[in-house]
């Protein structure tokens, strides 16, 4: 377990009371004002609420037992949405602010871990300027740099690709990705996106007015039946974890290799580097479904499949074979005869993928 929380918190009108256990990298999800931020500050011990906060196995915090460890010493890596820096620092001392020593900062800056997590950050004709000169892109990446070598327990991060364009976005998340594993440094990230969060976090608490109304796997929480009322466009969405492993120009296709398994082509995207982690999406709506092999069709992604649950919602037929979730009317549905157990063929054009991260 990385962290286990049970918080309260009244601000005015408003009033948190939030409770969770997670492991591995995690979003917390929710509309804007639901207590999001409120809540990432008050485990950062930036907002003085009352309650528990574990981190991997450490009390950082426990009002009943007398202990509250201040915002400098629970050795937390908060990155807020404006990527605060120190502006008479130079981006290289920004990165190198939260190490203490002469000595250990020269190690550091010579180190592996500095120049993989410069590089990954695209940083390197940065070092020298000041931040008045950076891009809102560019201090937000400094800014995480800096919480990283910080060697925090957890990194946290608000809303990271805010104010973004799709193309920058994408960008960002991948940088978010490569540094949390170059230096195996887990993740609380505070998103309005569904898409974001299924990117980045394995698994998600749901905020509602100030209160968690679900936390767990990602894949439980957002992809299935069971998901919950989080108001986002790409509500039915299938996630694919994956690596670049050709690109075929003359086909015009790059081809990816999933973390289980399959081969995927999608548009050709030269901008993905081979044998870079790429993660994709594409929306249930966008799966078609054949109770028959397809033969002689445009689409370039075939998968055989077997029925896990069919449940139905308004005149519609979410089809969840388990890894895969589609979306029919209820006529189409009734026409294939799809009950639980039923083999299926998924097909999946090529152009319906989007890249997430990449």
């Amino acid at each position: 377990m990385i962290l286990d929380f049970d918080l309260r918190l009244k601000k005015g009108d408003f009033h948190l009371d939030a409770a969770a256990q997670v492991g591995g990298a995690t979003a917390i999800l929710g509309e804007s004002g639901c207590g999001k931020t409120s809540l990432l500050h008050a485990i950062a011990g930036l907002s003085r609420a009352e309650g528990r906060v574990t981190v991997r196995g450490e009390v950082l915090q426990d009002t009943d037992a007398g202990i509250y460890l201040p915002a400098e010493k629970r050795h937390l890596g908060l990155v807020p949405q404006n990527g605060q820096l120190f502006p008479h620092l130079s981006v290289c001392k920004n990165l190198l602010f939260g190490i203490r020593g002469r000595d250990r900062r020269r190690q550091v800056l010579a180190g592996e871990n500095f120049q993989g997590l410069v590089e990954a950050l695209d940083l390197g004709h940065l070092l020298e300027r000041s931040p008045r000169y950076l891009s809102g892109g560019e201090r937000r990446r400094v800014a995480l740099g800096r919480a990283l070598l910080y060697q925090p327990r957890l990194l946290l991060l608000d809303e990271p690709t805010e104010g973004l364009d799709a193309e920058r976005a994408r960008c960002a998340l991948a940088q978010v990705l490569q540094a949390t594993r170059i230096l195996d440094i887990p993740l609380l990230v505070v998103t309005h996106k569904v898409p974001e969060a299924l990117a980045l976090a394995h698994q998600v608490v749901v905020l509602n007015q100030g209160k968690v109304i679900a936390s767990g796997r990602c894949s439980d929480i957002l992809s299935r039946k069971g998901r919950v009322g989080v108001v986002d466009e790409h509500r039915n969405i299938n996630v694919v974890h994956g690596t670049v492993v050709s690109h075929e120009p003359e086909d015009g296709e790059t081809h990816i290799s999933t973390d289980d398994g399959l081969q995927l082509a999608i548009p050709l995207d030269t901008d993905l580097r081979l044998g870079s982690e790429v993660v994709l999406s594409v929306d249930a709506e966008e799966v078609l479904l054949s109770t028959q092999s397809p033969e002689a069709i445009s689409a370039r992604n075939v998968f055989a499949e077997r029925v896990r649950e069919v449940w139905w919602e308004e005149g519609s037929a979410y089809i969840d074979t388990g890894r895969w979730m589609a979306l029919l009317t209820a006529r189409a549905a009734r026409a294939l005869e799809i009950r639980e157990g039923t083999p299926l063929w998924l097909i999946v054009k090529a152009h319906s993928w989007r890249v997430l991260i990449g």
